[in-house]
């Protein structure tokens, strides 16, 4: 014999709430200063306009070596018709991630994780030849 429909609508408005909850807490944990997953190496397509050389495209590869607490390290390895530059980076991150920013001894970085395996970064570097860069990085296996 079917349930009846208050039964129905009962077990229904359970499982929405636990699947609200868990949408809640996996949030919570994000915001209440939960690790970002950024250790490895992260590759793609940059594009680049430099106030001097104009506009360049090609590869970046971040590499992070070191994370501790809401910090990491690592370097920043990207295509030029000379051949690869790498340079050291730092960076940091607030609780859940929302706001990551680095720098190296040229300039700064933005970061935002898109998601486990998506990172976007911009940067930028003043003075003489002033440029600017972004790209969308893939994290490798």
């Amino acid at each position: 014999m079917p349930r009846p429909l208050t039964t129905r609508l009962s077990i229904l408005i359970v499982a929405l709430s636990i699947l609200f909850l868990g949408a809640v807490s996996a949030a919570a944990g994000a915001a209440g200063g939960g690790k970002l997953a950024l250790m490895g190496t992260w590759t793609g397509h940059r594009e680049r306009i430099s106030s001097t050389e104009g506009y360049r495209n090609g590869t970046a590869t971040l590499r992070v070596t070191e994370q501790q607490g809401l910090t990491f390290e690592g370097t920043m390895t990207w295509s030029t018709p000379e051949g690869p530059i790498t340079e050291p980076l730092v960076g940091a991150y607030t609780p859940g991630g929302n706001l990551i920013t680095g720098a190296d001894k040229s300039g700064n970085y933005t970061f935002s994780l898109v998601n486990a395996k998506t990172l976007d970064y911009c940067y930028v570097e003043h003075g003489d030849g002033y440029r600017t860069t972004c790209a969308r990085l893939k994290k490798q296996a």
